[in-house]
């Protein structure tokens, strides 16, 4: 009797700790789904990306308005496939001079490009 006793709280311990385990599974998955997503760039932060872009040229957005167009695309474009949201956000809490360290390699094509535009469009003018 006692042995029967003792099997029935084995198993309903065994019971506990095996839904204990499913819901730290479920719990987990959550957290690493929610993660997973926080780091994917979407179109809206692709967007605020080039605004900011934008502002930052900034007189030469007027002056030069497709061209910064361009660049900006260029620009969003080329951070979004070079890094990931949360090396981005990382990489921007850095100094001035950490940033270019890592960016310019990346946007070196869409700088040279504009630089090149500019250039063009005030020999033409």
């Amino acid at each position: 009797m006692w042995f029967k006793m003792k099997s029935n709280g084995i198993q309903k311990i065994a019971t506990y700790m095996l839904i204990g385990l499913f819901v730290l599974w479920g719990i987990t998955r959550i957290i690493t789904g929610y993660l997973s997503n926080t780091n994917q760039w979407t179109a809206e932060d692709k967007e605020q990306l080039k605004k900011m872009c934008i502002n930052d040229v900034g007189g030469r957005a007027v002056r030069f308005a497709q061209e910064t167009e361009e660049y900006c695309s260029c620009f969003s474009e080329s951070i979004t496939n070079g890094f990931s949201k949360v090396e981005y956000q990382y990489i921007k809490a850095q100094g001035e001079k950490e940033q270019n360290e890592e960016f310019m390699p990346v946007i070196l094509d869409c700088y040279n490009e504009y630089q090149k535009a500019m250039f063009d469009k005030t020999s033409l003018d």
